[in-house]
């Protein structure tokens, strides 16, 4: 087999064997197509050579094979302004990552057909009649007291998430982590040295902040019992982090001095999918049939099926949960953000969500991009020269961010 040296490669070889990553976390397999984002893993690497196939028709083959996932990613930008100087370069991000794109699953296989939504149980019966969303942990109760109560202290706060030593790690591993760095850099409060206490780390981001932060992560373990084959959960929480770290990226650049709620309301952004994965997966899986086979947006469908959608059964679950009232507006409006009385907070995950969609893997189940409102986008200050920047950036710690939460 032939061995070439990194800059020799080309998009379209395949490689003849396995390439693993210094570390040994990360690996390609041998029979790989190589494209332009896996020439860059692998500089990335620093690896000298790598041992490819020769074979015409095999690099013949994987060519065709980046042609047909090209046209996949395009047809996903087809019902959007095309001439759109945002839409233009979201779709050059896009075409420069096909190789990552995964087509969404549907949720379960076709089981009926349904004529209208009456069948379909209203958002609250949906709610109240799961025992666990309603029966919360208790360190997310205990949280929940001392972010509404006016007088807790650092240290009050400190002691009640230390009582959960899982979700402390997790909390002490997100702030220390490179990306907390870069924006805590940004707004000119990058501590000397590793924050190792939840007191510092509240001292760091806030009361405020760290607990929005600590209940939101406290939650994600309430929908591990979903089906593997209702939801793939690890591309679920890969698309929400995602939105996250664009939304708190978005919201360190307009200067917001509480960035956390961000990062909170992407995570959470399309947990009312999750909800009704978990509470009526036949009708679910439905809707994502029926939207798959028109070319429709999910979402549409789901108002369509259901009589609401996955934003506002989120939003009512944040409420019902008694989360601060501008993160249950930001996920009930984030399809919709400019009907909110305080547009700005929805309009950053809705612009996170569509930028997300159209350039990092992931996905809750929607597979077009989504629609794309100029009122969001001139509200999150963007230029569309500022986008590949912005995704590089979050592109470049969603995996270490992701490996947070699992």
């Amino acid at each position: 087999m032939p061995v070439f040296s990194l800059a020799d490669l080309q998009p379209g070889m395949v490689l003849a064997a396995d390439a693993e990553s210094p570390n040994g976390n990360h690996r390609l397999a041998g029979g790989t197509s190589l494209t332009e984002t896996h020439l860059r893993l692998l500089r990335g690497w620093h690896l000298r050579e790598i041992e490819v196939e020769d074979s015409q028709q095999a690099m013949d083959a994987g060519t065709d094979a980046v042609a047909d996932t090209a046209q996949t990613v395009l047809a996903r930008f087809a019902h959007l302004p095309g001439d759109n100087p945002f839409v233009a370069e979201l779709r050059r991000q896009a075409m420069a990552r096909a190789d990552t794109f995964v087509s969404p699953k549907a949720c379960l296989p076709t089981r009926r057909k349904l004529d209208a939504p009456a069948g379909v149980p209203a958002p609250e019966k949906i709610l109240t009649g799961d025992p666990v969303l309603v029966s919360l942990p208790e360190v997310f109760m205990r949280i929940r007291e001392v972010l509404s109560d006016p007088a807790s202290t650092i240290e009050e706060a400190a002691a009640v998430i230390g009582k959960d030593p899982s979700l402390t790690a997790k909390l002490l591993k997100l702030v220390n982590s490179a990306f907390y760095a870069r924006t805590l850099r940004v707004s000119g409060s990058l501590p000397p040295a590793s924050v190792d206490t939840l007191t510092r780390a509240v001292m760091l981001l806030g009361l405020n902040q760290l607990s929005t932060l600590a209940m939101g992560v406290s939650v994600l373990p309430l929908f591990r019992d979903i089906p593997p084959d209702c939801v793939d959960l690890r591309q679920f929480w890969q698309h929400s982090v995602g939105v996250g770290l664009l939304a708190k990226i978005l919201s360190a650049r307009l200067g917001d001095p509480s960035p956390e709620r961000y990062f909170v309301a992407g995570l959470l952004h399309d947990i009312g999918r999750l909800v009704l994965y978990k509470r009526i997966p036949d009708v679910s899986g439905e809707a994502l049939a029926r939207a798959a086979e028109s070319g429709r947006h999910l979402v549409a469908v789901e108002r369509e099926t259901f009589g609401f959608d996955h934003a506002e059964l989120g939003g009512m679950l944040l409420r019902k949960w008694r989360f601060p009232e501008s993160l249950e507006q930001t996920v009930w409006r984030h399809h919709d953000p400019m009907v909110a009385d305080l547009p700005l907070e929805p309009a950053i995950i809705n612009v996170a969500d569509m930028v997300a969609v159209a350039t990092l893997p992931g996905g809750s189940g929607e597979r077009l991009v989504p629609e794309f409102i100029p009122e969001a986008w001139r509200l999150a200050a963007l230029t569309p020269s500022d986008l590949p920047e912005i995704v590089a950036t979050a592109e470049s710690h969603l995996e270490v961010v992701c490996a947070m939460f699992a």
